[in-house]
């Protein structure tokens, strides 16, 4: 049983690592490909901003829904 729980562990740890690091791949080839293209970065940042906005005024305006 122990032998099983360290293989289970182990391989738990790896599948982590592979989808993790597959992030950090995909995400770093996505930020480079918006740094290059400024109208990308100025629509990204435009949406960025109106989505805090609108929780700022969300939370700003609502009360406790309970």
């Amino acid at each position: 049983v122990t032998l099983q729980l360290l293989l289970l562990g182990a391989t738990q740890k790896m599948t982590g690592v592979l989808v993790l690091g597959s992030y950090a791949i995909a995400s770093g080839s996505i930020g480079e490909w918006i740094m290059d293209r400024p109208r990308v970065r100025l629509w990204q940042q435009r949406i960025a901003g109106c989505f805090i906005v609108g929780l700022g005024i969300r939370m700003a305006v609502g009360g406790t829904s309970r």
